[in-house]
């Protein structure tokens, strides 16, 4: 990038088992811990039982940060995520293998784009709609995307919806072990004194790639309000930096 991205981040929302709430995750940041290993669902009881039913655990973590963000109903919105819902994509690919027929259901909530338009029904929003998937960068290409959105109209904010999980056995081969179970949302907005203001910067080369998922150390930056974020992925290096 030959400008940096500037922005601001009017408030956020992070899902992962045993920590579901602000002052959870700011105990989680001063105990310096790393992301859970273990496995959770997080508590979707307000939404309608026909749409839980439908919903993956990828969903209902997306939902469950996006509708606790707030703005869910008003902004655009921008998804990413490294594997989707790649466990429904395999039980679709398992059904094929032994010729029974496909549920249409199943295959609607497949693709990479299912959970915004979830979300866009259950708040009415009918504002434009983005899924991302670009590997480790997964999160960095969200964030990038996010950020051309407010740089087209400035006076609208954006959510950044990101989410993972680890994968299932059958892909156990190609896992990273760095990804956890975790789900961020985050409404940007233009930059804003008041709040934060904070710059967005990649520098591409060949360059040795990181050994974390990037989420894990943005959340850190984040809740803490370090001065500073960095991340080296394939491409090269992303870093952020919070003008406090």
């Amino acid at each position: 990038m030959q400008d940096k991205l500037g922005f601001s981040i009017d408030s956020w929302s992070a899902w992962a088992p045993g920590l579901e709430s602000p002052e959870a995750w700011r105990d989680w940041y001063s105990d310096r811990q790393e992301l859970p290993r273990a496995e959770g669902i997080p508590d979707v009881r307000d939404l309608p039982a026909g749409m839980r039913r439908r919903l993956s655990l990828l969903g209902k973590m997306a939902l469950r940060v996006a509708l606790d963000a707030g703005q869910a109903d008003t902004t655009r919105i921008v998804f990413s995520s490294r594997y989707g819902n790649v466990l429904q994509m395999l039980q679709l690919l398992q059904t094929m293998a032994v010729d029974e027929p496909i549920s249409p259901t199943g295959f609607g909530m497949s693709v990479h784009n299912s959970l915004v338009g979830m979300l866009s029904i259950i708040t009415k929003n009918v504002r434009s709609q983005t899924a991302i998937a670009a590997g480790s960068e997964s999160f960095c290409m969200g964030l990038v995307e996010a950020l051309g959105l407010l740089a087209e109209n400035p006076h609208e904010p954006v959510m950044l919806i990101h989410c993972d999980d680890v994968l299932p056995e059958f892909y156990t081969p190609f896992q990273d072990h760095s990804v956890r179970q975790c789900a961020l949302a985050l409404v940007i907005t233009s930059q804003n004194p008041a709040q934060n203001h904070l710059t967005l910067n990649f520098a591409g080369g060949r360059a040795a790639a990181g050994q974390d998922d990037p989420i894990a150390s943005f959340l850190k930056f984040m809740i803490g309000g370090l001065d500073d974020w960095s991340w080296t992925g394939a491409q090269g290096k992303w870093s952020c930096h919070n003008h406090v």
